[in-house]
């Protein structure tokens, strides 16, 4: 005896992976058209780049360790082909191939899924939904101004008051790793523990070196609320890299903080990325409601290069699954105040039954049929959260109909009603 169709399906979606149903799709839809109107307004162009590239273009600046967090499989001509894991080396890429000198700055942003590699384990997720931007061709300060600028605008909009944006900077703690007079592999190994956050093993690795410059270095990577502490520690290092570094992030704090967003920035040189092609200024966006960041950025000035042309850039992305967890939807209310109508009936002509939906449509509404049915119909548009359930009479010369808030329930000819309802959507 054969089994059935539906005992072989898997029932489950590979882990880290999710559905999303229409409620969710729609807020989050509102979410990234409230981003997108901050980017086009900075006169950000969106570009789209493929899901799927050689893995040995993915792997470019990614970091030596960052191989097994790839999802990778073989093109039909047996080429090794990976996901993407972010959008930063597919758009350095796309600048290397397609952008011309002449072209720079570019301005670049995007709303798109990412793919990571992750541990066999319930609630890990590989799939990143990111909205981000790019600006390629300025290696002043002033385009980290431009982008945390906009990065601050956007959370204002999204209705985020209780949010922090961390500073951090590579060429501060690689400058000071030179003070240490690590090599090559010990410096990595400083960059990785940063990462992981292991602060203690970096106090007993660096303290059998030097106790003194240890103290140093541990009280520099504790988070700070401005630079006073940072400048007079190291005053103490007096090395060009950090000295560079610090001075740099001193130019980025200043003008922040002239825009009022001092009270919204922490100095933090313990951020570090796993990508390696970050080269100077990071950040991460932290929230009080969530341990987990609602996006991150930073300089990457040498990466482009690597896919044909030497040019300076920055950028960050923001996770939209954070941001959609983490707001108050009732932020949302106001861009989702579409008038929706459930319209019910046993009618026989159904072609007029659908132009009667048309015309309501044509004033603004938000129609959804309930064919055949009449009796459940106040209670589905309740279930639906709707603003009105209607029944036609079968010749669909008047409409019954009720408000889902109030409860009131009214009757009229069709004409009147679609009079109603084009006053209902544009008041």
């Amino acid at each position: 005896m054969f089994e059935s169709e539906s005992e072989n399906l898997m029932v489950k979606l590979p882990y880290g992976f999710r559905d999303i149903f229409p409620l969710e799709c729609r807020e989050r839809k509102v979410i990234g058209d409230i981003i997108s109107r901050q980017f086009r307004q900075w006169g950000y162009g969106e570009v789209k780049t493929p899901v799927v590239e050689y893995t040995k273009n993915i792997s470019t600046g990614v970091g030596s360790k960052w191989s097994n967090k790839l999802i990778n499989f073989f093109d039909i001509d047996g080429s090794l082909v990976s996901l993407r894991t972010d959008m930063t080396i597919p758009i350095a890429r796309l600048t290397g191939m397609r952008i011309k000198k002449n072209q720079l700055p570019a301005r670049f942003c995007y709303f798109a899924n990412s793919f990571r590699q992750s541990a066999l384990q319930e609630g890990v997720k590989r799939v990143y939904s990111q909205a981000g931007l790019e600006l390629i061709g300025n290696d002043s300060f002033t385009a980290d101004v431009e982008i945390l600028t906009i990065l601050n605008h956007v959370l204002r909009e999204l209705g985020f008051r209780d949010y922090k944006i961390g500073l951090g900077q590579v060429q501060i703690i690689e400058g000071l790793c030179e003070w240490f007079g690590l090599n090559q592999k010990d410096s990595r190994f400083i960059k990785e523990s940063l990462v992981k956050k292991n602060f203690v093993v970096i106090n007993q690795f660096l303290g059998q070196k030097d106790k003194h410059k240890t103290r140093v270095f541990m009280s520099l990577i504790k988070p700070q609320q401005n630079l006073e502490h940072l400048k007079q520690a190291l005053a103490q290092v007096n090395l060009g890299k950090a000295d560079r570094g610090l001075n740099y992030l001193e130019k980025v704090y200043k003008v922040l903080e002239q825009m009022g967003y001092g009270h919204k920035l922490l100095v933090d040189l313990s951020i570090l990325r796993e990508f390696d092609y970050y080269s100077g200024l990071l950040f991460e966006v932290y929230s009080a409601v969530t341990t987990d960041l609602l996006g991150n950025g930073g300089r990457y000035d040498r990466l482009i290069k690597k896919f044909g042309m030497g040019v300076a850039a920055t950028g960050f992305a923001l996770d939209l699954d954070m941001l959609h967890k983490s707001m108050d939807s009732s932020i949302l209310l106001p861009y989702m105040d579409d008038y929706r109508v459930l319209l019910a009936g046993k009618v026989h002509d159904y072609a007029a039954f659908v132009q009667l939906s048309d015309k309501m449509r044509k004033s603004g509404a938000c129609v959804e049929l309930f064919w055949g049915k009449d009796r459940e119909a106040g209670a589905e548009a309740r279930s639906r959260d709707m603003d009105l359930a209607c029944i036609c009479s079968e010749d669909l010369q008047k409409v019954e109909a009720v408000e889902v808030g109030s409860g009131r329930k009214f009757e009229m000819e069709t004409d009147k009603f679609l009079k109603y309802i084009h006053e209902k959507t544009n008041t």
